[in-house]
This record gives C-alpha cells, structure tokens and sequence, in this order.
C-alpha cells in the first residue's frame, strides 16, 4: 500500500501552500561551534515548529530545484547521525521518519514529504542541523553553508494526523 503517495495526490499538495510558514532554513541554523548561544534565528522560531501533536505527521519541504542534491546530501548525513547516534529518543524519532521526493514540483520546486509514522512524542523533526551536530559537530558548519539556500521561501508545511478509519482492514 502506498500511503505516501495516496496522502500526497489526494491530501497533502492541495493544503500545502495554506500551511507555510517561515523557511527551513531561517527556523534552524547549526549550533556555533565555539558558541554555546543559541543563534538569533533560532531564538525568533517557535520551539515547536515540527514538533507533531498527533500519532502521525507529515513535513512538506519545498527545495529549490538546482539545490534538489544539497538537500539529499543534508538527508543522507542526517540518517547517517541518527544511525550512529546514542540517544534512545533519536533511534525512535528514525524508526518511523521516511522521506520521499515528488515527481511532480510544487510552486516550481522539488517537493519532499516527509512522512513520520509513528511519531515520537515531542521530538522536533525539524531540527536536522542540532540532529547532526550530535554526533558530526565538526561537520555541521560546512554542511549548513552548503544547504541553507536550497530551501524555497515559505515552502514548509506540517501536517497533523490522527488515523479515522483504515478502509482496507
């Protein structure tokens, strides 16, 4: 069963561009190397941003299409950290986050859903530098130089989902 894909044609694409709201990459920036504070960016962004209520989310980002690889490169070290990490709580935010690319641009760019299912309680998904940072802090830095621009302006929407019925059981 597809359900990515069935979300995305029937649910996801058409509330999308209601459901933006600031970029990704204004909302996370990596932590300073030799700076404990948290960057200004950082501090104006709601700590909750990609942080889902119910047992299902669904994170809409929007990639410049010349940046479509950055953006990919930024994901394969993400899962690479969350592989390697230590942390319980970062093994259970992996075990249900998948991320797919459309086929089909939304607002002229690459489209990437990620689908989390289940959702871990209280971990902010949107987080993918701090993620990093983790466990690749020397890293980081060269890696958010490399992908802050790839991100479209107010292409990131987040969706809540609680499962109503499942038709086919």
């Amino acid at each position: 069963m597809n359900v990515g894909k069935r979300i995305l044609t029937t649910v996801v694409a058409p509330l999308a561009l209601g459901l933006s709201f600031a970029t990704l990459a204004a909302a996370q920036q990596p932590p300073a190397q030799t700076q404990p504070a948290t960057p200004p960016a950082q501090q104006a962004a709601p700590a909750s941003q990609a942080t889902f209520n119910g047992p299902v989310g669904i994170l809409l980002v929007q990639i410049k299409p010349d940046q479509a690889t950055a953006y990919e490169g930024l994901l394969n070290k993400l899962k690479e950290a969350m592989a390697k990490s230590e942390k319980p709580e970062r093994k259970e935010m992996a075990k249900g986050w998948k991320v797919y690319k459309s086929a089909d641009p939304m607002n002229n760019n690459t489209l990437y859903v990620h689908i989390v299912d289940p959702v871990a309680s209280g971990q902010d998904y949107l987080e993918a530098y701090k993620l990093i940072s983790e466990v690749f802090p020397s890293e980081v830095q060269d890696l958010y130089a490399k992908t802050k621009d790839a991100f479209a302006p107010n292409g990131l929407g987040r969706l809540n989902l609680t499962l109503v019925t499942a038709i086919g059981q």
